[in-house]
């Protein structure tokens, strides 16, 4: 179990058996969301504060990639395929898009404002991002990281998932 510590800007593993923590991996500061590899080989951690994305070795439980994403990076969803990782930046109104074989952000995609949560379809083909502050959901296609459109919702939308 891998837990954001947003206060000590770290990353808490916690055995879930022995029910204890196991290490605590130094990031940046205020760690938020965190997404894994669909091969649990890595974990990736949105730090808000510094803008930047951490990537852990789930084997060695060690930072093996840091990389600077937009302002105030904070939610991550992973593509099935394990070949991306999206993250939204809440204050540039963005998603970077990294490369999981290089750990570089290949695309920055403009989506509504004050991006947080985000899902992705099962065959990875859309992702979905609560866009908050536009009181919208930005639809984006994952094959040309272009976004499609802006689908209105309620106020202040902060997470979305596909069911």
């Amino acid at each position: 179990l891998y837990v954001s510590a947003e206060e000590a800007d770290q990353v808490d593993i916690v055995d879930i058996a022995a029910r204890k923590e196991v290490k605590a991996v130094q990031v940046a500061k205020r760690p938020r969301g965190i997404g894994f590899l669909p091969d649990g080989s890595r974990a990736y951690v949105a730090c808000e504060f510094d803008s930047k994305v951490f990537a852990i070795d789930v084997a060695t439980q060690e930072v093996v990639a840091e990389i600077k994403a937009g302002v105030f990076s904070n939610g991550v969803t992973v593509h099935p395929s394990g070949k991306r990782v999206y993250i939204s930046n809440g204050k540039d109104a963005t998603v970077s898009v990294i490369d999981t074989a290089t750990n570089q952000v290949i695309a920055t995609i403009p989506v509504g404002k004050r991006p947080w949560n985000m899902a992705i379809t099962p065959d990875g083909k859309k992702l979905y991002v609560a866009s908050g502050r536009s009181h919208a959901v930005s639809v984006i296609d994952t094959e040309s990281n272009q976004k499609i459109k802006d689908i209105p919702v309620g106020e202040l939308p902060w997470g979305v998932l596909i069911h």
